[in-house]
């Protein structure tokens, strides 16, 4: 077979010329190679072509293409790019498996050829071998499922229902989460909710405790949850998972044509978890890591059990809280958040805390490329030490600040990520990211709006849509160094006698006076008071509780236009440059109002969202409502009296 082949070499591949059979390489430690044929390819590579025909010979393979090609390479001191190796063999079914793991795993350019040969006529024929999708183990999906139920006992046919659906579908491996709301989690939903529906429909000031006893009427408590994670599928799996000939099959099996890597697995997914048999629900929400870990502080749900199923039950060395925690994105998954201990002289363990790495900081080139340098770095100065690796880089743009600033434990809301370098029990070196600012010049007041115009079509409200997603933004980075923020990073070596110190700057170790950690953040908070006083102002009304109340001021204030207003064409005189309550220029403003604050007899000039969550209301003796003409004027539109001259007043 080896000696056919020779004579037609470029059945395997076009261009390769033999050079040899059974060539002799020496070698200083081990056994001697003798390649089955040494070849090279068009662009001059050595290609080591390894002959097998039969299953029980194929199981060799691997072995003997590692120890040809370090043979290789130090016989002719040839680098890895300069060298390819191909298996042939008439059988596969051995070998198939060792094969993918070795490409899998492999920096060599590898290929398997299956060739069969006519005992007539000694034609060959090859095809070129595929290799399996190889098993990474563990691999929770990034997305989730909420089911919540009205009863305990709700809860627990929910429960069987999952088992079921997933048993038909063979689904095997999969996690369910069961939590308890939080005592008023139902009450703060119901004034949300009620507070959301009375800005949607135009009405200002404070919701009557009729129209909130009326959507609590409509409204079920749901107070049990089944959080539903199960493994990652391939694409092949999630369609059989879905019963053929049927129209939901048909519409998945379209998504191939024009759908591929997450967006394709995330919409497979879906359709093979709503095909029949259904989970029993009363009501039902997406999930991701980002909303599960906002479930536990921030709503205040709690964990009752942790349900099992497949490999996740049999494997008894995984803990509840580490299945937690890779749930909240823990392992990189979420794009949020990793945590990792690893050995820096364990290449398994390196090569995938570096995967994880890219994985937990999608959006945030600059700390991937610093974690990257600095765990590579750190393996060279301690390679006999550990590397504890913690990411959280929450990536909410603009609303880091205003998170930071109002939440009761805001610090755990600052991006950062440290790694700490011990040997034997003792701290080395620490890693630590900052996010730092990019000069010292305060922000202008106008900053806030700018970042509306350009990221959110000048809407807040589109700005507070992400938080139904737990406020994940791609763009996060692009928008805080908007704001004057960047992504940085310092080092602290821990061997001498004093600390010292060292910040990265233009992609190297400058060495500085000792670093606190946040202190440079509080800085750019203590220089922006201003800008970040009308964050505050503008978001902090729309929060309620765990709810984000949504509602455009401008469109609520248009409700308040009163044409007989607009027709006297009277102006303000002398418009203020600020908002009295958010300080926001209202010179970025559609309208503005002169009136009444609804918690006070005080009276102020106040901006779009200051008017609404504020004010006490448009009309005579309460307030009275401008908008901006183009000419830049401020013509009154609401408000006045119903007196055809309203000057002397």
């Amino acid at each position: 077979m080896r000696d056919l082949l020779v004579t037609k070499i470029s059945i395997i591949e076009k261009g390769l010329v033999a050079l040899n059979t059974e060539e002799y390489i020496p070698a200083s430690i081990g056994t001697r190679s003798f390649i089955d044929i040494l070849a090279k390819d068009t662009r001059g590579r050595w290609v080591l072509i390894e002959l097998k025909r039969s299953n029980a010979a194929s199981r060799q393979a691997i072995h003997e293409i590692y120890k040809y090609v370090e043979a290789v390479k130090s016989h002719f001191g040839a680098r890895d790019d300069e060298i390819r190796t191909i298996i042939v063999s008439t059988e596969w079914k051995e070998l198939l498996v060792p094969f993918s793991r070795f490409v899998h795993d492999t920096s060599i350019s590898v290929l398997g050829v299956k060739i069969s040969v006519s005992e007539s006529d000694k034609n060959i024929t090859a095809e070129t071998i595929q290799p399996l999708e190889v098993s990474s183990g563990r691999i929770l999906s990034p997305w989730h499922e909420i089911s919540l139920y009205t009863s305990k006992d709700r809860l627990t046919q929910g429960i069987s229902s999952y088992d079921i659906s997933c048993k038909t579908k063979g689904l095997n491996d999969y996690i369910m989460v069961e939590l308890k709301a939080a005592d008023g989690f139902y009450e703060d939903s119901v004034l949300a909710t009620a507070a959301s529906l009375h800005r949607i429909q135009g009405a200002t000031g404070e919701v009557s405790k009729e129209y909130i006893a009326e959507i609590s009427g409509s409204m079920d408590r749901l107070d049990y949850m089944i959080y539903f994670v199960p493994q990652l599928q391939t694409a092949e799996e999630y369609l059989e998972m879905i019963p053929i000939n049927t129209e939901q099959y048909q519409e998945a099996k379209e998504f191939e044509d024009w759908m591929e890597g997450d967006e394709l697995l995330c919409s497979l997914q879906g359709y093979a978890l709503d095909a029949s048999p259904r989970v029993d629900r009363d009501y039902f929400e997406i999930g991701y890591p980002a909303k599960f870990h906002n479930k536990l502080p921030d709503e205040g749900w709690t964990i009752t059990k942790v349900h099992r199923r497949g490999a996740f039950a049999r494997n008894t060395v995984l803990t509840d809280e580490t299945i937690l925690g890779e749930i909240a994105g823990d392992a990189g998954t979420s794009g949020q958040r990793l945590k990792r201990i690893i050995s820096l002289s364990d290449k398994a363990e390196f090569a995938q805390l570096l995967k994880d790495v890219d994985e937990a900081l999608p959006n945030n080139p600059v700390w991937a490329a610093m974690v990257r340098a600095q765990l590579e770095e750190a393996r060279v100065d301690f390679p006999e030490g550990s590397a504890e690796t913690s990411i959280f880089a929450p990536s909410t743009g603009l609303l880091t600040i205003f998170l930071v600033a109002t939440q009761e434990e805001g610090t755990s809301y600052i991006p950062y990520y440290t790694i700490w370098i011990r040997n034997k029990e003792k701290d080395y070196r620490g890693y630590c990211g900052e996010l730092l600012s990019a000069d010292d010049i305060p922000q202008p007041p106008k900053a806030f709006m700018d970042i509306l115009k350009k990221y959110y079509n000048k809407n807040i409200d589109t700005l507070l849509l992400t938080m139904t997603w737990g406020g994940y933004e791609t763009r996060d980075i692009d928008i805080l160094e908007d704001l004057g923020l960047i992504y940085g990073s310092f080092r602290c070596d821990l061997q001498g006698e004093e600390p010292k110190f060292s910040r990265m700057k233009y992609g190297r170790w400058r060495s500085v006076d000792q670093i606190i950690p946040l202190e440079e953040f509080g800085k750019y908070l203590a220089r922006n008071t201003r800008l970040l006083r009308i964050i505050i102002n503008k978001i902090s009304p729309r929060k309620r509780g765990g709810i984000w109340v949504g509602g455009c001021s401008d469109r609520q204030l248009e409700s308040a236009i009163d044409p007989i207003t607009v027709a006297k064409g009277n102006y303000h005189p002398c418009v203020p440059e600020d908002c009295d309550i958010c300080s926001v220029p209202l010179v970025q403003e559609t309208f503005f109002s002169d009136g009444c604050l609804s918690e006070a007899e005080v009276w102020a000039n106040m901006c779009a969202d200051c008017s609404v969550y504020h004010g006490a209301g448009i009309g005579w003796g309460t307030g009275q409502l401008y908008r901006q003409e183009k000419d830049g004027r401020w013509l009154m539109v609401g408000g006045s009296s119903d007196k055809e001259d309203d000057e002397d007043e």
